[in-house]
């Protein structure tokens, strides 16, 4: 019997991960996902929630990101996937911004993923398909008004990502973005009311995106974008 495929999440408790969570049980993945706080959990359904293994760690912390590594290495967790969906975003045009906003937006879209890609080769230490997936916007590559610390964190994470699929060719681990517009989750409905929901990215989408780049016929897949739009 073929072992079932176990992923180490970030930021499955946040809006995109709660609504993929269906999706993974469906396909009888093992889900694992890092936490900071009991009320990230909380967010998840308590049905979801038994699907799910937490493992709480501060991805800002180097030293937690350590810690985690090591135990899962002493308890023999190994991952075939990590899969970030770990990020923020903010609104505001440049003048108004200031060196906090671009602080916060870099600690939750770049400094996080930094920290658990590097310790990604010990956690992913036994699998024979190894892979980490990062989340994009098309915002990296084309900013625009409004989100001038936001595209520039997610800029350098796209430039990250695309350095380490070179680097950890020699850990035989692919590294592959995820580049999606607008998602289409209750929380994005709820602040974009007047917005065109036809338009969006549904989960189901990013969903098969992942599913598509962490399957062993995408082996040969490595530092590529994967671009999502309804235009």
């Amino acid at each position: 019997m073929e072992q079932q495929y176990k992923i180490l999440f970030t930021g499955l408790t946040g809006n995109l991960g709660r609504e993929i969570i269906p999706l993974l049980k469906k396909n009888n993945y093992i889900i694992y996902t890092t936490y900071k706080y009991q009320k990230e959990l909380d967010s998840i359904s308590k049905d979801h929630s038994k699907f799910i293994n937490p493992i709480k760690c501060d991805l800002l912390c180097e030293k937690d990101v350590i810690k985690m590594a090591t135990k899962l290495k002493i308890e023999k967790i190994h991952f075939n996937s990590i899969v970030n969906l770990v990020g923020g975003f903010i609104y505001k045009d440049f003048i108004s911004s200031n060196l906090e906003d671009v602080q916060k937006m870099m600690e939750i879209n770049l400094y996080s993923v930094f920290n658990i890609c590097k310790y990604s080769p010990q956690i992913l230490l036994s699998s024979h398909n190894k892979s980490i997936i990062n989340m994009l916007t098309p915002y990296a590559e084309k900013p625009a008004t409004g989100v001038s610390a936001y595209s520039s964190s997610k800029a350098a994470l796209l430039n990250l990502s695309k350095s380490i699929a070179i680097e950890f060719q020699k850990y035989d681990i692919r590294v592959n973005s995820i580049m999606t517009d607008t998602i289409d989750t209750p929380s994005n409905r709820l602040e974009m009311p007047d917005a065109n929901f036809y338009k969006w990215i549904k989960p189901i989408q990013i969903f098969n995106a992942i599913k598509m780049l962490i399957s062993k016929e995408s082996k040969f897949i490595n530092g590529e974008i994967i671009k999502l739009s309804n235009e």
